[in-house]
C-alpha cells in the first residue's frame, strides 16, 4: 500500500503532527512496560537464568517493545518526504 506523499505545506505539517504524536504514544508505552513491570514483579523474587524475573521483563523487554513499536511506525506512520520541496501547482 503505498502512501500519497504530502504536497502541500499544510499537508506536510499534519504529517509531521502525526509522526510526532505516534513517536510520543510508542514512548509512553515503552515507559508503561519498563515501570509496569518492574513495580508489578519487583517483589516476587522469581529469578530465571539467574536474573530477576522483574528485570527481564523490564529492561530486556523494553527493547523488544520498542523495536516492534519502531517496525510498525516505520511501515505504517512514517512517510518520506521533501520538506524543502515547493508546491505544486
Amino acid at each position: 500500500m503505498e502512501k500519497k506523499q504530502p504536497v502541500t505545506q499544510a499537508e506536510k505539517n499534519e504529517q509531521i503532527r502525526r509522526e510526532a504524536r505516534a513517536t510520543v504514544l510508542l514512548f509512553v508505552i515503552c515507559a508503561v512496560w519498563h515501570i509496569g513491570w518492574a513495580l508489578a514483579l519487583s517483589g516476587s523474587g522469581i529469578k530465571l537464568f539467574g536474573l530477576p524475573l522483574w528485570w527481564l521483563l523490564s529492561t530486556p523487554g523494553v527493547f523488544v517493545v520498542a523495536v516492534v513499536g519502531l517496525a510498525y511506525l516505520l511501515r505504517h506512520v512514517f512517510v518520506d518526504f521533501d520538506l524543502n520541496e515547493e508546491e505544486e501547482a
